[in-house]
């Protein structure tokens, strides 16, 4: 089966300069060290809104390393101490970071 190469939908943020922004870029394989879980978990998250792609280089995803640390503990706070699931977390996340769903 031949299928044809995955094309990044996600607009670059290159116009403001990666110097300025001072981000790190990690890809799936690198967050999903990060947040303890395993690649196919973090694809799960991504998913649900939950993971966001910050930049493609390629037909590669890259994320932002301060917001997956940020997220890893959010979600892990809400888990815990509202056991929230995942979609709920993910509403309750684009509400407050006012992000699209």
């Amino acid at each position: 089966m031949v299928t044809a190469p995955r094309t990044c939908h996600v607009k670059t943020r290159r116009s403001l300069s990666m110097a300025a922004r001072k981000t790190k870029l990690i890809g799936i394989e690198d967050a999903a060290r990060l947040f303890g879980k395993s690649v196919h978990q973090m694809r799960e998250y991504k998913s649900k809104g939950l993971l966001k792609v910050a930049d493609c280089l390629g037909n590669k995803d890259l994320y932002d390393m301060a917001e997956v640390i940020l997220l890893k503990h959010l979600i892990h706070e809400m888990r815990v101490t509202e056991g929230l699931s995942l979609s709920q977390i993910s509403r309750r996340l684009d509400q407050m970071m006012g992000r699209a769903a």
